[in-house]
């Protein structure tokens, strides 16, 4: 609150004794109290707390259980709570796969480490000879291994088809072999750049397929080529999964600004999981930093302006399909309203900060994640700049264009694994992530109007200027 004082110098006087005397607990409350209040301790107790559930798998009981979990959660904190239904196509495998190869040398591989089931893959237990199928090896440029039905011209139904990634999707690559009778396929990962060498996960978008089809590591795959070229090879495929249409749900937290016309900033991960995975930093963390957030914002006296809205995400996994849902159904909200969407996915593990976005064309321009990256420059915290995927819940919100900001730590060498566990997530990491997302949320939503009439005024300026330098 803005006071105004007479200028006679008694009443100055007069006035500041009486301002310096309110107590400190009415003072408005500014954003560098976000890191006193955010507690580390507590988002880490968030982390267990849905690691607990066991993987939550999208359209899975886990995942409902989870989000009951978090929607008390945020009731507690005061916040109006609405859990949104959607449809998905849900998958599972109901055993651990199996992928060995029999001959020659039998060689048993790890499931997890060396491959990885597919989603959406279809279910059998195979034993076949394997085929390769147009493989480019060496591999020098982008492999179309299975993106044609020719490239199968000559292929013996009942054998397992050994791709490689590149150029189209797994599901056309799946689906081109299912077409010329192979019993089981094997996509291993490309090998032409060094972010093309490790396990390969990968989904086939929807289900489709009915036999078993696995990712795996570009050495994998290698070792079976290298194999192939002396003599017939021979393995043994047994994936046990489950397709079938099922529901999810969003867990969203509302905090109504004291102006609501001046908008919606938006934070929000997800928290369902990979099958293989107890998801404790993918993404229990990002949503243990979400919930944290809005018991700061929520019971600590940080009004905004503009209204929060705390959106814990579910069927990320199976292809954004939470966040998706929620951006077309509530498409005029957002597209009118919203004004800024922080996204936290893997904000626990690994050295590196990293602050970025998509940037796409046409859609939000950079000055939420400017921001941000100013934000964690004050607070003192190392970061990178990145060019975001679209593999992440801030998509569809850039696409229809609002402002958005991607938070994430890298590396983290147990995602999509077993191994993604709670004793791996870093806390002190944790907090500082929450604390810079928590900020940044409060600063971009207190007083919007006013922010953007500075920009407005310093881009006149800068204008301004420009002239003055042409016309000399």
């Amino acid at each position: 609150m803005k006071h105004r004082y007479c200028v006679l110098n008694v009443v100055v006087a007069l006035s500041l004794a009486l301002f310096l005397s309110i107590p400190a607990a009415n003072a408005k409350p500014a954003s560098n109290d976000i890191v006193a209040l955010f507690d580390g301790g507590r988002a880490f107790f968030q982390v267990q707390a849905l690691t607990a559930f066991g993987p939550r798998v999208a359209g899975g009981d886990q995942e409902k259980a989870a989000a009951q979990y978090i929607a008390s959660e945020m009731v507690n904190y005061g916040l109006e709570v609405t859990i949104q239904e959607f449809g998905i196509d849900y998958f599972e495998e109901l055993s651990t796969p199996v992928l060995e190869r029999v001959s020659p040398d039998p060689t048993i591989y790890a499931a997890g480490v060396d491959f990885a089931t597919m989603t959406y893959s279809g279910s059998g237990d195979v034993t076949a000879s394997v085929q390769a199928v147009d493989l480019l090896m060496p591999p020098t440029g982008g492999s179309t291994s299975g993106c044609e039905p020719a490239d199968f011209a000559g292929f013996a139904a009942g054998n397992i088809a050994l791709l490689q990634r590149g150029t189209c999707t797994f599901y056309e690559k799946a689906v081109n072999a299912e077409n010329a009778g192979a019993a089981g396929v094997i996509i291993f990962n490309e090998g032409n750049t060094p972010g093309r060498t490790g396990l390969l996960f990968g989904t086939l978008g929807g289900p489709g397929v009915t036999i078993p089809v696995v990712g795996t590591t570009f050495a994998l795959g290698e070792g079976l080529y290298t194999l192939l070229q002396a003599g017939p090879v021979v393995a043994h495929m047994d994936l046990d999964t489950i397709s079938e249409p099922r529901t999810s749900q969003n867990v969203i937290g509302t905090l109504v600004g004291t102006q609501p016309s001046q908008g919606i900033v938006y934070i929000g991960g997800h928290y369902d999981s990979v099958s293989v995975s107890p998801g404790a930093n993918d993404d229990a963390s990002g949503v243990a930093g979400v919930l944290e957030a809005a018991r700061v914002l929520g019971t600590k006296g940080h009004r905004t302006k503009a209204t929060l809205k705390f959106i814990a995400f579910g069927s990320e996994e199976t292809g954004l399909d939470g966040s998706y849902y929620y951006v077309v159904e509530n498409y005029d909200e957002v597209s009118t309203s919203g004004i800024g969407m922080i996204n936290l996915d893997m904000i626990a593990v690994g050295d590196v900060l990293q602050i970025g976005n998509i940037g796409y064309v046409g859609g939000s321009g950079p000055e939420l994640k400017d921001f941000t990256q100013e934000k964690a420059t004050a607070m003192g915290m190392p970061w990178e700049s990145f060019a975001a995927s679209a593999n992440s819940d801030h998509t569809y919100f850039e696409q229809v264009g609002v402002p958005a900001v991607f938070i994430t730590q890298r590396p983290d060498p147990y995602y999509h694994t077993s191994e993604d566990s709670v004793d791996k997530i870093q806390v002190n990491t944790l907090e500082a992530n929450g604390e810079l997302a928590t900020a940044a949320m409060y600063d971009w939503a207190k007083n919007p109007l006013l922010r953007a009439k500075k920009a407005a005024k310093i881009k006149k300026v800068h204008v301004h200027h420009d002239k003055v330098r042409q016309a000399d």
